[in-house]
């Protein structure tokens, strides 16, 4: 049995509308195109690695992205917790990070993308 694409499409749209973003928001956040997420909401599967990036946004598992079953979204405002200390030395500034609310997050990487662009 195959998977579900429409159904897909939706689950990410549940995801965008319970963390209060758009599609430019979104395509922001993990570094796609807005054209693209468009498409995933009408039933183009994501690759593996953009399926991650919303599962990780939404605190939620690909299992259930791609089939409804497994873990679904956790409660908005919750946070994936790190079991490594790979990134101790960011930790305050990762707490504070998941502290401000998704579009505002959305607004600052795009800021923080365009301060980085123009040193290079």
């Amino acid at each position: 049995m195959g998977v579900d694409r429409i159904a897909v499409g939706e689950r990410i749209r549940q995801i965008m509308r319970r963390i209060q973003i758009n599609q430019q928001e979104l395509a922001g956040l993990i570094g796609v195109s807005q054209p693209a997420i468009s498409l995933y909401l009408q039933g183009r599967l994501p690759p593996p690695e953009v399926l991650l990036q919303i599962a990780r946004l939404g605190n939620t598992s690909i299992e259930w992205l791609l089939t409804g079953g497994g873990s679904g979204p956790a409660p908005a405002g919750s946070v994936v917790r790190e079991s490594s200390a790979e990134y101790s030395s960011q930790h305050p500034l990762f707490r504070l990070w998941n502290r401000l609310p998704v579009p505002v997050q959305a607004h600052l990487l795009g800021l923080i993308r365009e301060i980085v662009e123009k040193e290079q």
